[in-house]
C-alpha cells in the first residue's frame, strides 16, 4: 500500500463501559497528512453508531483549503464474516467540513447484541482507509499563515492537543503498514504471499513482534488472508479471524507485562511516567485557565466600579461648579445692595438722633414745670 493510501486499525477495548459521548483515535499518516477517528459511542441521535473521518491540525491550514478523498469505514463482525460492515464515502475536506462520516452506521441495539458478533469480549474493531491524491497540498497556492495569529492562539492550541492526545491514550490503536499489500497479485498468489510473510513473522519471538513495522505487517497479511477464506477450510477461516482480532491485543498485553530488561527501563513504563506527568500539566494548565478568568472577571467588576465612582465624581463637580456660578451672583448682588443701602443706614442713624435730642430737649421742659 502506497504513502497515497493507509488502513489504520483502532480496537476499542471495555466497549460497553464507555461514558464519553465522543472518542477520538489516535493520528494517523496520509499522504503526509494528519488524520483521526471520531466515534460517538452512543450515537448523535436515532440510537445508532456514528463515525467520522477528521482532518487534524486544520486550523493550521490556509485559507480556503480542501483535500478531496476517498474513504471507507468498516466495523468486524468477528463471528460471520459476510456481515462485516463496510462503508464507502468521497468527499473534498475544507474548513467548513473538516469532519465527515456516517451518522447512523449501525444500530446500537444490533451493535451491542451479544451473538450479534460486533462486540466480543467487550471489544470491537474498527478499520479505515484512507486515499488522498499526490497532487493536493492545503497549502498549494495559498500565502502561509499570518504568525501573529498563530502565536496569539499558541497557549491554547497546546493545551487542546495535549488534552486530545490524552483522550485517544486510554485506547490506543494500532495502524497498519504498507508492505504486505498488493491489489495487483492474483487472488491465489496473494493468499501464499500472506501466508508466507505471516508464517515468518510468527516464527519470530514477541519482542520482534511487537516492533510496529512487524505488528503492521502482520496485521495486513492477516487483512489479506481474511478476504481470502473461501480458499482455505472453515476451521483455518475462523482461526485466521481469530487471530486477526486478537493479535493487538496479545501485543498490547506483552508490552504492558514488559518491565526491565538488560538493566534499563522498559519504553513503555517511560511512556506511562510521562503520560502522568503531562496529564498533571494539563491540570495545572486548566487551573491557571480557572484563575485567570476569575480574575479576568474581578477585573471587569473594579472597572465597573471605578467606572460609576468616575461618574459620580464628575457630577459632583458639575455640581459644584454651578453651585458655585450661583454664590457668586448672590455674592455680587449682595454687594450691590450693600452699597445702596450703606447711605441710608446713615441717614436714618443722624435722623434718629436729631428726634433723639429733641426728645431729651422736651423732656427736660416739662420736668421744669412740675419744678
Amino acid at each position: 500500500m502506497d504513502k497515497l493510501t493507509s488502513k489504520f486499525t483502532w480496537r476499542i477495548e471495555n466497549f460497553s463501559q464507555l461514558e464519553d459521548k465522543m472518542l477520538f483515535s489516535a493520528t494517523f499518516l496520509v499522504n503526509e497528512k494528519k488524520w483521526k477517528v471520531i466515534l460517538f459511542p452512543k450515537g448523535i441521535k436515532d440510537d445508532h453508531l456514528s463515525m467520522y473521518l477528521g482532518v487534524v491540525d486544520s486550523s493550521r491550514f490556509p485559507n480556503g483549503w480542501t483535500i478531496p478523498t476517498t474513504f471507507s469505514i468498516t466495523l468486524f463482525n468477528h463471528i460471520d464474516t459476510h456481515k462485516t460492515i463496510k462503508k464507502d464515502l468521497v468527499h473534498t475536506f475544507n474548513a467548513q467540513e473538516s469532519n465527515w462520516g456516517f451518522e447512523s452506521f449501525i444500530s446500537l441495539s444490533e451493535l451491542h447484541d451479544k451473538s450479534g458478533g460486533y462486540i466480543v469480549e467487550d471489544a470491537c474493531l474498527i478499520e479505515v482507509e484512507v486515499h488522498v491524491p499526490d497532487d493536493v497540498s492545503p497549502s498549494a497556492n495559498h500565502k502561509a499563515l499570518d504568525s501573529s495569529i498563530a502565536v496569539l492562539d499558541n497557549v491554547g492550541s497546546v493545551h487542546n492537543q495535549a488534552q486530545s492526545f490524552l483522550q485517544s491514550l486510554s485506547k490506543k490503536p494500532l495502524t497498519s503498514g504498507s508492505n504486505a499489500s498488493n491489489r495487483q497479485i492474483p487472488l491465489l498468489k496473494r493468499y501464499y504471499y500472506a501466508k508466507e510473510i505471516l508464517d515468518i513473522l510468527i516464527s519470530c519471538s514477541l519482542d520482534d513482534i511487537a516492533d510496529p513495522s512487524n505488528e503492521s505487517a502482520i496485521m495486513e497479511s492477516l487483512s489479506t488472508l481474511k478476504d481470502s477464506t473461501d480458499l482455505c477450510g472453515r476451521g483455518v477461516g475462523e482461526a485466521i479471524m481469530n487471530m486477526r482480532y486478537t493479535f493487538p491485543k496479545v501485543v498490547q498485553e506483552w508490552r504492558d507485562s514488559y518491565r526491565v530488561k538488560g538493566g534499563s527501563e522498559h519504553p513503555w513504563s517511560t511512556f506511562e511516567k510521562t503520560k502522568s506527568v503531562l496529564e498533571h500539566l494539563v491540570k495545572v494548565e486548566e487551573g491557571i485557565r480557572t484563575k485567570l478568568e476569575e480574575l479576568d472577571k474581578k477585573e471587569k467588576e473594579l472597572e465597573a466600579q471605578v467606572e460609576a465612582v468616575e461618574s459620580e465624581s464628575r457630577k459632583l463637580k458639575e455640581e459644584r461648579e454651578e453651585l458655585s456660578n450661583q454664590t457668586k451672583i448672590i455674592f455680587d448682588l449682595v454687594k450691590e445692595l450693600a452699597q445702596q443701602v450703606e447711605p441710608k443706614v446713615v441717614e436714618v442713624d443722624r435722623d434718629n438722633h436729631t428726634v433723639e435730642e429733641s426728645l431729651k430737649a422736651k423732656w427736660a421742659t416739662t420736668r421744669q414745670l412740675f419744678a
